[in-house]
Formats: C-alpha cells, structure tokens, sequence
C-alpha cells in the first residue's frame, strides 16, 4: 500500500513538491474558494436568518454560529497550511528571473573566455 505522506505532489500552476498537507489543503481550497461556495454558503444563512421560527430554540441559534465560526477558523487554518496563491506565482517569477540571470552569466563567461583566447 502506498504511503500518500512519502508521496510527492506537484502543484499544477509552478511545478513546486508539494507535501501530503499541502497538496489536501490546495484542493479543499479549490472547493471552498469559489463563487459557489460563497452563494450557496450566504443562501443558506440568509434563508435560516429569514426564518425566525428557526431561533425560538436558542440551541439551534448557538449551534448555527458555532457552525459558521467553526467554517471561519477551518478555512483560515487550510489557506494557513498552503502556500497564499500569489507567493505562488511570485515564485514563479522570481525562479524565471533567476534563469536568465543564470544564462546571462554563463554567456559573459563565455565572452570572456574567448576573450582570454585570442
């Protein structure tokens, strides 16, 4: 049987090693950071809101907000264990930059070589 901690992800957009957590975090925030997500998470508040008959148990009023402050701390602890998704594409550059720099000095090596040659 594999072992899915010993595995290694690739992130799709920078081709970063992802680790096991990582990887689980990237994909719920691909579930959870979506317009459906938000419209469905609102409509369902904004329906249990409009019904006041819902609140005459003041259980179901407490268990409602800790539900949706439970959601609130767990999807900040998932976008906490991933990389925020502009640190990806800023390591993406920087990577970038650093290749033409490395190619820019190994052609001013080579330059200079053939101008110690001659």
């Amino acid at each position: 049987m594999l072992n899915p901690f010993k595995k290694k992800y690739i992130h799709e957009a920078t081709g970063d090693v992802l680790t096991f957590s990582e990887q689980v975090s990237w994909k719920i925030q691909g579930i959870i950071r979506n317009w459906f997500f938000v419209i469905l998470w609102t409509g369902v508040t904004f329906v249990w809101w409009a019904q006041p008959t819902w609140f005459t148990d003041t259980h179901a009023y407490i268990k409602w907000m800790n539900l949706a402050s439970w959601l609130a701390v767990t999807v900040e602890l998932i976008i906490g264990i991933a990389m925020i998704g502009q640190t990806k594409r800023d390591a993406m550059i920087i990577r970038h930059i650093l290749k033409l720099e490395k190619q820019e000095i190994d052609h001013l090596q080579d330059i200079m070589e053939q101008q110690l040659h001659d």
